[in-house]
């Protein structure tokens, strides 16, 4: 069997897989709480990965994780999860055999979406708890001169904005991610409100969380409309948990479709993810069996 994990900022999603199959024989998903820290995580997760395999050693194993994983499946920087600076891939070869992957997990999903897809130019934007990019660039995953390209979490979009999880103000993550919002709407009423019930609150009409989530979709919005023209993508694809809100999903897919820069014969594919259960997941999987099984395939590295 092969063992992939997805590290989210809220959850873990851990699925192992039979031989040559990309849907799950078992899946678990558990609270991250990153908080405790790397080491409580760690076992928590060893403990739920020895559970699904009973006992077995994976044939290979793959893990997909929010922040910059440099080319040695070290997490570089991670603000969503707090942690810095991890020999993620050489902690879990320790316990589970070097055939292992360790990739960012945008990077995981875009690859995992273009091999499904068959296409060569496509963005993979999560959008939940945080916000992220992967990009496959002529049938490449991009990484960027230092493992953090697709950050568009933090990229600044309002300069005197809220404060991110980078440190920093303004980015599109303070406004427009889960968290984001539940920040925001924290510092506006004094509410510790679930995005969910935020969006349930804006979508009939209930102020000031229209007001924000409007915000929200908006600058989401007009910063993919860029991202779409500035690489001239055949795809682009979002997924995450907010990604299932029609109420906001649908107003920033409505705008990127109407902005987009048309030169003649340029038609760009607006998609939710398709990868089930989980694309980060089934990225991994598919980098690592390319890898340590010799399965045809290009994943850039």
């Amino acid at each position: 069997m092969d063992l992939c994990v997805d590290i989210g900022g809220t959850k873990t999603f851990v699925a192992v897989f039979d031989d040559d199959s990309i849907t799950p024989r078992d899946v678990v998903q558990f609270s991250t709480q990153s908080h405790r820290g790397f080491e409580d995580f760690l076992n928590r997760l060893v403990k739920v990965s020895k559970e699904l395999l009973g006992g077995n050693r994976p044939k290979v194993w793959g893990i997909s994780t929010a922040g910059a994983v440099d080319e040695y499946g070290n997490l570089l920087w991670s603000p969503n999860l707090g942690w810095k600076n991890l020999p993620l891939k050489k902690v879990v070869s320790e316990i589970f055999g070097d055939s292992g992957v360790v990739e960012n997990d945008c990077n995981a999903a875009a690859y995992a979406e273009s091999w499904v897809r068959r296409s060569e130019n496509l963005a993979y934007v999560t959008v939940s708890t945080g916000i992220g990019m992967g990009l496959v660039l002529r049938g490449k995953v991009f990484r960027g001169s230092h493992s953090s390209a697709g950050e568009i979490g933090h990229t600044i979009v309002e300069e005197e904005g809220p404060v991110c999880s980078c440190g920093r103000r303004g980015c599109l993550q303070a406004l427009s991610s889960g968290r984001g919002l539940e920040n925001l709407i924290q510092s506006i009423t004094g509410e510790k409100l679930s995005c969910e019930e935020i969006l349930l609150r804006a979508r009939n009409g209930i102020e000031p969380y229209l007001k924000v989530v409007l915000h929200g979709a908006q600058v989401l919005a007009r910063t993919l409309t860029n991202i779409v023209d500035a690489l001239d993508l055949q795809v682009l694809v979002l997924g995450g948990g907010l990604t299932k809100n029609e109420f906001y999903v649908g107003r920033v897919l409505k705008y990127v479709q109407q902005n987009y820069y048309r030169p003649p014969g340029k038609v760009v594919s607006l998609e939710l993810s398709k990868v089930e259960p989980n694309p980060g997941v089934v990225g991994v999987l598919l980098m690592a069996r390319e890898i340590f099984n010799g399965i045809k395939g290009d994943t850039g590295r």
